[in-house]
C-alpha cells in the first residue's frame, strides 16, 4: 500500500514538472522531448535525478523567455 502512494506521487510530481514544461513550451515555441516517466522502472535516485533535471530545464526556459 505505501509502494502505491509513492509511485502515485512521483507520477504526479512528473507530471506537475511537465505541465510547467508545456506551458513554457506554448510561451517559447520551442519543442523538446523529454524521456517519459516509467511507472516502478527507476530507483528513488535515479528518480530524483530526472525530476532535478526536469526541473532545471524549466528554470533556464523561464530565464530565456525574460531575457529577451
Amino acid at each position: 500500500m505505501q509502494n502505491d502512494l509513492v509511485e502515485e506521487k512521483r507520477n504526479q510530481l512528473n507530471l506537475e514538472i511537465r505541465g510547467l514544461l508545456a506551458l513554457i513550451e506554448f510561451i517559447d515555441g520551442e519543442k523538446k522531448e523529454y524521456t517519459n516517466y516509467i511507472t516502478d522502472v527507476m530507483n528513488e535516485s535515479e528518480f530524483l535525478d530526472q525530476q532535478i533535471q526536469l526541473a532545471k530545464e524549466a528554470k533556464e526556459r523561464l530565464l530565456n523567455i525574460f531575457k529577451d
